[in-house]
């Protein structure tokens, strides 16, 4: 596999599917998915008939009392409404299917997506954001034999991920490429940092004391064009891209006080300008729900009724009256009423508005 290419064109699939994100803030949002929680692990249960159930945890220490409740905040907000997050997810997910479908010539789909957030002590104690769904013909499937990785053919991942790989327990592991990091009962370990070099991972599976003499393994792509490089390498830039759409939900909690921080800076010199105000806002997905309520009335030139701000963010006006209370009692925001409604404004914004502001 090109190395060099692989990086390129995974460089421009971020980009592309990131939504849009002007050249200025571009960096700050890539610098943002950078920040990874401490540890993510990777579980792809292999079933006989080829489906696979993945689940995928991002794990980050809860070490003081910050990292407590940024992650307190997550959970309430997944357990809560639990649908954006799965849906988002869920979107990435289905292209990187398409892309694999098309590198296999085998029919795929995501289904089943959940998504929760949960503490574990493992021994320290961590706040873990799990998203599980089923892959529908991961791994090809010919006679007795399964052979999965195709679908996930050249991945590569950093040192604080791990991928494990187990299989129906009537099967035995025949054959395994790369070696494992770790081979266990029903199960393989790799550990990174991994580069799956083309053609990899490879690993196959039989009925529990099978004859392998003789028999044919089923080939990657049967329908004549699969496993082409380009298709290969496009699925497994897309899958890159789903797992760090996924953890920027996880670091926008995690890191919020730096992105305040950053926010202050980024807005120096806008004028309160609509058109650059939203060009310079990075995905909703990479910012906690203060964030959100921060860039949007910014955008809208520093005040907004909060039924405005409930009705932009699809938010319910319970959530929103929390989120706002909790930016007031920062000293992130200033309200007042102006008649029967309330109107938000950011610090440095002075007086009242009319009655026919943000509508």
């Amino acid at each position: 596999m090109n190395r060099s290419f692989l990086i390129a064109l995974l460089l421009c699939v971020l980009l592309a599917c990131a939504g849009p994100v002007s050249a200025a803030s571009s960096g700050s949002a890539l610098a943002q998915q950078d920040i990874d929680p401490d540890d993510v692990l990777m579980s792809i249960t292999v079933e006989a008939d080829g489906d696979a159930v993945w689940e995928i945890e991002y794990r980050t220490r809860l070490e003081t009392d910050d990292d407590k409740q940024a992650f307190e905040e997550l959970r309430t907000d997944v357990q809560a409404d639990s649908e954006p997050y799965a849906e988002r997810f869920h979107d990435r997910m289905n292209g990187t299917a398409d892309a694999a479908e098309n590198a296999t010539g085998r029919e795929m789909r995501i289904s089943e997506m959940t998504v929760s957030a949960e503490n574990r002590t493992l021994p320290e104690e961590y706040g873990v954001l799990t998203y599980r769904f089923r892959w529908s013909n991961f791994a090809s499937v010919g006679g007795d034999r399964i052979v999965a990785g195709d679908a996930i053919d050249g991945l590569f991942f950093d040192e604080q991920t791990a991928l494990l790989v187990s299989w129906p327990d009537e099967y035995e592991l025949l054959e395994a490429s790369p070696e494992p990091t770790e081979t266990r009962e029903s199960v393989v370990v790799y550990n990174g940092p991994t580069d799956f070099a083309s053609g990899e991972p490879r690993l196959e599976f039989a009925p529990s004391g099978t004859d392998t003499a003789g028999e044919d393994t089923p080939t990657d792509g049967e329908s004549g064009d699969g496993g082409s490089f380009p298709a290969s390498v496009l699925s497994v830039a897309v899958l890159a891209v789903a797992l760090l759409t996924a953890a920027g939900a996880f670091v926008a909690y995690r890191r919020r006080d730096a992105a305040d921080t950053a926010q202050s800076t980024d807005t120096d010199g806008t004028d309160g300008a609509d058109g650059g105000a939203a060009a310079a806002r990075p995905d909703a997905e990479l910012l906690s729900n203060e964030e959100q309520v921060l860039r949007l009335i910014e955008s809208e030139g520093g005040r907004m009724k909060q039924q405005a701000v409930a009705e932009q963010l699809g938010w319910t006006d319970a959530k929103t009256s929390q989120v706002t209370k909790k930016l007031r009692e920062r000293g992130d925001l200033e309200g007042f009423r102006l008649g029967r409604e309330n109107v938000l404004s950011l610090p440095d914004e002075d007086g009242p508005m009319s009655d026919s502001d943000s509508e």
